[in-house]
């Protein structure tokens, strides 16, 4: 199965490191972020990538350049026409011709789901769409509890969430690829759409699962620190 590692946004909330390099480059402890996702991925077995780019994709594509050294086989996707995240499966479909199912990775999330275990069940059941889901997620605001009189009775400031949560990282069966067109999204669109008309998605849990945003500056500085230490740890 083809890995999909989605990096063609414009990197806006990492401004101003993003003024000048491509989010996929910007480094983490060291490391581009795409890299750390890139081995992350050919580790779980899956060496077929193909990466969506937009800005600063000759910079990618330089450091990258068919995947060889990292283990990988990268194929390049560019559109430098705003997509949404559908939109940029979309512009690629030429590339999953044959290809009944696909697994998507969002290029500014790290996290070490198990994506192997993911696709084997998503196939098991021949499932239209398989969620990859994490628990203890912080969430980038407080939550109250107001009781009838307006008295505030309890304040968290950034609790981890109990719920599962959407990891970013999930495999599409044929009818979500074939549904996949510019200017959708994936959340916001597909994914309700699909679960409404009672198709067959499913919800993959990894509780042991590490997960990261690093979509934004003060996001990049915890990943810099989870990551600071042993290599092998992660």
């Amino acid at each position: 199965m083809k890995a999909i590692i989605l990096c063609a946004g414009h990197g806006t909330r990492l401004r101003p490191l993003t003024n000048y390099i491509s989010k996929a480059m910007v480094p983490v402890a060291g490391m581009p972020i795409l890299e750390r996702i890139v081995r992350k991925l050919v580790e779980q077995g899956f060496v077929e990538q193909i990466v969506a780019l937009s800005v600063f994709a000759d910079q990618v594509r330089h450091y990258f350049g068919d995947g060889a050294r990292f283990g990988a086989q990268i194929q390049y996707s560019i559109n430098t026409q705003p997509s949404g995240t559908a939109g940029e499966i979309a512009h690629m479909r030429g590339m999953l011709a044959g290809e009944t199912d696909v697994l998507v990775h969002y290029g500014d999330i790290l996290s070490d789901l198990d994506s192997r275990a993911m696709t084997d069940e998503h196939l098991a059941h021949n499932a239209d769409l398989t969620i990859g889901l994490v628990k203890g997620v912080e969430i980038h605001a407080g939550i109250a509890d107001v009781e009838p009189d307006g008295r505030v009775s309890r304040f968290v400031e950034k609790p981890p969430l109990d719920a599962p949560t959407n990891a970013a990282i999930f495999v599409l069966g044929r009818e979500a690829i074939e549904r996949s067109a510019p200017g959708r999204d994936f959340s916001h669109d597909i994914f309700p759409e699909l679960i409404a008309e009672g198709r067959d998605v499913r919800g993959f849990v990894d509780e042991e699962a590490y997960w990261l945003d690093v979509g934004r500056l003060s996001d990049l500085d915890k990943a810099n620190e989870f990551f600071g230490g042993s290599e092998d740890e992660h």
